[in-house]
């Protein structure tokens, strides 16, 4: 079976390998230069930043040994505190003065108000009902900014964070809350960016790059891409760009697909003095009062990020609730990000290296509802040739979830022979 993929991120390359596995041809499309999507590393005056992620949470097994790169696994180390910007102070999270400032009190009244989350709601009023209007709204803003740049009145609280979803459906959050394994964070030594290259490489002449896909039909039962044949096809593409390529022969799933959004992010990376830096996680913001939305201490938790003595810091700007921010000239933001830092940490030191990561379509936003959405946009496409969807848009937006989402792509097709 020669299945077209489209799209060379996580997701494609994860179906690619899947299809490869599974005695298919894979042909992987992608547009760009390199491999990855938005997962990409850079190296340069001894600083290592990403594009994208910098650090995963779930393991990669399968990418990772299929990169030939299990040796390169680094785990992330020092202490991992976080800190965050709320009413004008910078508190540990969690403390006692950081509890107290957010309605700890009622918080823990929390088994009282616990009903069964019977129908999707936004992650906010979720919480608020939970944990009151102070804890509840600060709670769902850290948690929507920390994975998703987003509005927490807006994304699912079934959908976005199926775990705190399935919990509430239970019953408490404090009194029914699973104890889970703590898990470690982790990176690649010479960058995330490494494991899409590695896997293209073992892929071969199977990945295709600056192979953007203009052409794409149904034809006798296939599908042709590219004036190509191919028995099936695994779109593993945004939903935008998904939607306008498949507009012409299904408008109907097209119409979709433009439901789905996705919040812009741009990440400012700073090269500073290791000594006006504090060892630790990184600090988000809990209330909107800084110009970025969280930032990072990459080199306090990974090795090989910054040269001896010098830190390196990332600012992740815009997302859903100040898109604008994410569009601010180069010069603009690092003034506006080294201002935050200033205000909130002392850092008063020029940068030695800057490097402006920007991300138009960054990370999918899942709204209330966002499963129902999937499960149409997928039906729409029952009565085309084979043909499966794949990608973060849709199965989470992880990129354990990515690869997930494209092995299982693949794993249908090959069901289906």
């Amino acid at each position: 079976m020669r299945v077209a993929v489209i799209g060379g991120g996580v997701a494609g390359l994860a179906a690619a390998h899947e299809l490869l596995r599974g005695g298919a041809e894979p042909v992987v499309f992608e547009a760009a230069g390199r491999p990855g999507g938005k997962v990409g590393s850079r190296n340069e005056q001894g600083y290592l930043t990403e594009d994208g992620p910098n650090f995963l949470a779930q393991p990669l097994d399968g990418l990772v040994d299929a990169a030939g790169l299990r040796a390169e696994v680094v785990d992330a180390q020092g202490p991992a505190t976080r800190w965050v910007h709320y009413q004008g102070r910078v508190l540990k999270a969690p403390s006692l003065r950081l509890l107290l400032r957010a309605g700890a009190p009622r918080a823990l009244l929390e088994p009282l108000f616990a009903r069964p989350l019977r129908e999707d709601t936004s992650l906010r009023a979720f919480l608020v009902q939970r944990l009151g209007e102070r804890a509840g709204t600060l709670v769902a803003a850290l948690l929507a900014a920390g994975v998703y740049a987003g509005d927490s009145g807006r994304l699912s609280a079934r959908d976005a964070f199926p775990t705190l979803g399935a919990t509430g459906e239970r019953g408490s959050l404090l009194i029914h809350r699973p104890r889970a394994k703590r898990r470690t964070l982790w990176n690649l030594r010479r960058g995330l960016g490494s494991l899409p290259i590695g896997v293209a490489e073992r892929l071969g002449p199977r990945v295709r790059l600056n192979a953007a896909v203009t052409e794409l039909r149904p034809s006798q039962g296939g599908w042709t891409v590219q004036g190509e044949a191919f028995e099936a096809v695994v779109l593993a593409l945004p939903a935008a760009p998904a939607a306008k390529l498949s507009r012409p022969f299904a408008p109907q799933f097209a119409d979709a697909l433009a439901e789905f959004h996705a919040a812009p992010v741009t990440l400012v990376h700073l090269g500073l003095p290791g000594a006006e830096v504090p060892r630790g996680f990184g600090m988000l913001d809990g209330d909107g009062a800084l110009h970025a939305l969280g930032t990072l201490f990459t080199s306090s938790m990974l090795p090989g990020r910054a040269p001896e003595g010098k830190a390196l810091v990332t600012a992740i700007c815009g997302g859903a609730l100040h898109p604008e921010r994410a569009s601010l000239p180069d010069q603009e933001l690092i003034s506006f990000v080294r201002a935050d830092l200033l205000s909130t940490l002392g850092v008063r030191s020029e940068p030695d290296y800057v490097r402006v990561v920007r991300i138009l379509a960054a990370i999918p936003q899942y709204a209330t509802g966002h499963r129902d959405r999937v499960r149409a946009a997928r039906l729409l496409l029952a009565n085309l040739p084979r043909v499966e969807l794949a990608g973060a848009s849709y199965d989470g937006v992880s990129v354990p979830d990515v690869a997930r989402s494209g092995a299982a792509a693949a794993a249908r097709l090959l069901a289906e022979r």
